[in-house]
């Protein structure tokens, strides 16, 4: 069951929702054809003579299929791209790509017997969300009298809960199975798009009949077939399925960054050493962190030492150039006293001596 709102009225919806960013497809009305990748200076005059919120347009870019993927944050801006029939002079048709403003979970044990539209009501009603999409997992001719429901609600906000029939009931994340070409065994599009010759999915090779040939994967080159659920190729689509459900991004952005983490992985692997014992590793390094904190504090230790050695010489020699004039007999009574009170002023100097005492003591006079 399908939400009755018409897509422009779900995205204007989403201005008061949590989302990442809308992606517009626009694509040629004749299927056979593919968009023709035009000056992007043309592109640009005219999506600002027929987008007045072309400044939300975030990025463009063609995809592999021949078409035009716009991306936008503002609800606005995607009803008038959604709303374009004519893409300079081409007649085009417009599409949504869900996967960034929608989120699907599975609700179990609901009754066969229970309508779809009868559930979205009262999902909607009892719960903070607008219900696009209702699939209910039952076979034709079941006898099951309850089955799971697959649910799609706008926005990326997940509730851990839901409440129907005054019944709170948890919710579980739907993670798709990976999805595989018919033709060529490859998960980065349909058969529907396939542009390659028909190939055995057991060895690789192009015949007809059954195959005699030995297992070979045509991903991984491994000694398997391509259907086998145990391959490389198999776990890593499933783990790419897991990360779009989770995190609410395109395919497209999930296998760029597989495709960049494992480049950083391989060239890790060949420009660092290899360390066959961790403990030794940690050992070592937390040697040497423990080495260079043992030199700075003797660096440090040496500094204050210096300064120590500075700042009583200096001391000394005003107390000893007093101590000479102070014992003078030709001074006058006046100049005693002044020398005098010099001599108590040094020796309050070791009791109160801080780390400015030294330049106190050197800019002291003896005039």
């Amino acid at each position: 069951m399908r939400c009755g709102r018409s897509v422009n009225e779900l995205v204007m919806r989403l201005g008061t929702l949590q989302y990442e960013e809308i992606n517009i497809i626009i694509s040629n009305a004749d299927k056979s054809k593919k968009m023709p990748q035009t000056n992007p200076f043309l592109v640009q005059d005219f999506i600002k003579k027929s987008i007045n919120r072309h400044q939300q347009i975030d990025n463009m870019r063609y995809t592999r299929q021949g078409k035009i993927q716009f991306t936008t944050k503002d609800p606005i801006c995607a009803v008038q791209l959604l709303s374009l029939t004519k893409f300079m002079d081409i007649d085009v048709s417009t599409d949504l790509i869900w996967e960034n403003i929608s989120a699907r979970f599975l609700v179990a044990d609901i009754p066969t017997t229970t309508p779809l539209e009868e559930l979205a009501k009262e999902i909607q009603d009892k719960n903070d969300c607008l219900v696009v999409e209702l699939r209910r997992f039952v076979k034709v001719n079941s006898s099951k009298v309850i089955s799971p429901v697959l649910i799609t609600i706008l926005g990326t906000t997940v509730p851990e809960t839901i409440k129907l029939w005054f019944i709170r009931q948890r919710i579980q994340p739907f993670v798709d199975r990976p999805r595989q070409c018919n033709k060529c065994f490859e998960y980065t599009h349909g058969t529907r798009t396939c542009y390659k010759n028909n190939i055995c999915f057991y060895c690789e090779g192009d015949h007809i009949g059954r195959c005699q040939q030995p297992p070979k994967c045509v991903n991984c080159s491994g000694s398997h077939n391509a259907k086998s659920r145990s391959r490389p190729a198999y776990i890593q689509e499933q783990k790419i399925l897991e990360l779009k459900c989770h995190n609410h991004i395109t395919i497209g952005v999930i296998r760029r960054i597989f495709q960049q983490k494992n480049v950083k992985y391989a060239e890790s692997v060949q420009t660092l050493p290899a360390v066959c014992n961790i403990e030794e590793s940690i050992n070592a390094k937390f040697e040497n962190l423990l080495k260079t904190v043992n030199d700075r504090f003797e660096q440090q230790m040496q500094l204050f030492a210096d300064m120590l050695q500075k700042s009583m010489n200096c001391i000394l020699q005003n107390f000893f150039k007093i101590f000479e004039q102070s014992v003078d007999p030709s001074l006058s009574p006046a100049r005693m006293k002044k020398f005098l009170s010099k001599l108590n002023q040094i020796s309050s100097t070791f009791s109160t001596w801080d780390a400015g005492g030294s330049r106190e003591v050197e800019q002291m006079s003896l005039n």
